[in-house]
């Protein structure tokens, strides 16, 4: 209880902030999560070719490459079905023969992301009770939904990160609390093992929280519980899985980044992308997070914290293997979105907690990045402009980079066109002006 009072009242400002913000897209990978829902609420399945101007793409053999032709016979996307479902929860009051304008989609979608990301930052927050005051565990909530991984971009779209953010945040919480609820030491895995389902790429930062879980469980009996809670829960995702991907495993990712490239991680690359997601101007975490980077350092010192400090670092070495090193268009180094709010709550929410002389500092750095990406960045500010893809040069660029490019700008221009209104007709999603 003592917990309950300081993570809600984070949570509420969390949600007011993200949904007060302007209204942006932030980059192409929450689009399938977006129509997914409202495809959902149509006709019921997951297919994207219900809406007309897909359809028209897919009928030529083409796919967007956020979506993939499964083995259910459907144009499905490849970051799995929880993005469209939550969306669709918020499109409750949409069904045969409503139409919905662009906009409202847009807006519908970010209130579930926000709803999501209050929740993040309330887990956050008890986790960081267990250890230290309530003051200070609001500090580490707020500082984690203010960073650039937190309002600023998880809560302004359905990504794939922003589904699996609160089962992270939820098993931070369950370990932390171990000590005085033994019980709930069987909720740590069900949940990490969640949080991998639905976002594959974080499963070193995962692994090293289960180690850390595993470290300190010796009882086979919670071992057991645990692993059948954890079957339990994630089994809706396997079938999903199974019956889409003829594979249990979420690798709808995986194969389109491999029709892209014959190497999809690369050993060859790694040391670029290690620099970049550290150091860069546009993508470095020294940059726009540097209470992150103090969090991994003072918890590689510390035993009990040293196995999440060095899945902090593998996940940074696979990121930094990716073949898109960079994320593509982004704020900051969204790849390391997850593994951020866990350096933060190092930082800030345990017995690790960083002396002020570093803390304030880096916290408040943290904080303004994450308030400007908020408040002021939009793509075509930077990322549209230099197209660093295409001119890697670009990410290097300290004076024109993307921090400085959202504090000249005279104002925030607008990051898309809003596309065709959706009408839903007999199954089928056809656009609408």
């Amino acid at each position: 209880m003592r917990a309950a009072v300081p993570a809600a009242l984070t949570a509420i400002a969390t949600f007011l902030l993200c949904v007060l913000a302007p209204l942006r897209e932030l980059s192409g990978d929450s689009t399938p999560g977006r129509l997914g829902g409202t495809v959902l609420r149509c006709a019921g399945d997951f297919d994207l070719a219900h809406i007309d101007w897909i359809r028209a793409e897919t009928d030529q053999d083409r796919v967007f490459y956020y979506m993939q032709r499964d083995q259910a016979g459907a144009h499905s996307s490849v970051f799995g079905p929880a993005p469209a479902v939550l969306v669709a929860i918020a499109l409750l009051d949409f069904g045969e023969g409503d139409t919905i304008a662009d906009t409202t989609l847009r807006t519908r979608e970010r209130i579930a992301a926000a709803l999501l990301l209050a929740l993040a930052t309330a887990l956050l927050v008890i986790a960081a009770r267990a250890r230290r005051s309530g003051r200070d565990a609001v500090i580490a909530g707020a500082a984690c939904a203010l960073s650039f991984a937190g309002a600023a971009s998880l809560g302004q779209g359905m990504w794939q990160a922003t589904t699996a953010l609160p089962a992270l945040t939820g098993a931070l919480a369950t370990l932390a609390w171990r000590d005085r609820h033994p019980r709930l030491a069987i909720a740590t895995p069900a949940l990490l093992l969640l949080a991998v389902m639905l976002r594959p790429t974080i499963a070193p930062l995962a692994l090293g929280l289960g180690i850390t879980w595993a470290l300190e469980v010796r009882d086979k009996r919670t071992w057991i519980i645990a692993a059948s809670a954890a079957l339990l829960v994630v089994s809706p995702l396997i079938v999903w899985n199974a019956i889409h991907l003829w594979s249990p495993l979420p690798i709808g990712q995986w194969k389109a980044n491999a029709r892209d490239t014959e190497h999809v991680f690369t050993v060859t690359g790694a040391a670029t992308g290690i620099a970049g997601l550290l150091v860069s101007p546009a993508r470095g975490l020294v940059w726009f997070a540097p209470l992150a980077v103090a969090g991994i350092v003072i918890a590689l010192r510390n035993r009990a914290y040293r196995a999440i400090a060095i899945g902090l670092l593998v996940q940074l070495v696979a990121m930094a293997a990716f073949f898109k090193w960079h994320g593509g268009q982004a704020f900051g180094p969204r790849l390391l979105a997850e593994a951020t709010w866990v350096a933060i709550w190092l930082a800030l929410g345990t017995e690790l907690a960083l002396r002020r002389a570093i803390a304030i500092p880096a916290g408040a750095i943290t904080v303004a990045i994450g308030l400007i990406g908020l408040l002021r960045f939009s793509p075509a500010q930077w990322e549209m402009r230099r197209r660093p893809e295409a001119h890697p040069s670009g990410f290097w660029a300290i004076a024109d980079s993307p921090i400085p490019a959202a504090l000249t700008a005279a104002d925030v221009p607008d990051a898309f066109t809003a596309a065709p209104a959706l009408s839903c007709e007999r199954g089928e999603l056809r656009s609408t002006r």
